[in-house]
């Protein structure tokens, strides 16, 4: 997995980033974590992934790059929601990858 230099983080996640982002490396599982990445298909904005998907090998074929963590799917909606507007305002538009190329 690749990680976004500037994540999204929720509260909940803010404080715990590096042990989520560690743990995630070593593919451990964490119940209420998801991940939200560029899409696999560019077609779409995001994808949203529970940290469980990091205990199937085939996923790391894909090699996510991660953009914004969140406790929770709700908050995982919350916190995209927020990357989009902030992508609308900076941008003029919904060009997420270009948003984040930088990084990449």
């Amino acid at each position: 997995m690749r990680w976004a230099k500037d994540l999204y983080l929720s509260e909940k996640t803010a404080k715990k980033k590096d042990k989520i982002i560690r743990k995630a490396n070593r593919g451990v599982g964490m119940v209420s974590i998801y991940f939200i990445s560029l899409a696999s298909n560019k077609q779409n904005l995001f994808d949203i992934f529970h940290a469980a998907h990091l205990k199937q090998p085939a996923f790391y074929g894909q090699n996510p790059f991660v953009v914004g963590i969140a406790s929770g799917y709700e908050e995982a909606l919350e916190l995209t929601q927020q990357m989009v507007e902030d992508i609308y305002r900076e941008t003029g538009g919904f060009r997420v990858r270009e948003y984040f190329q930088a990084e990449e």
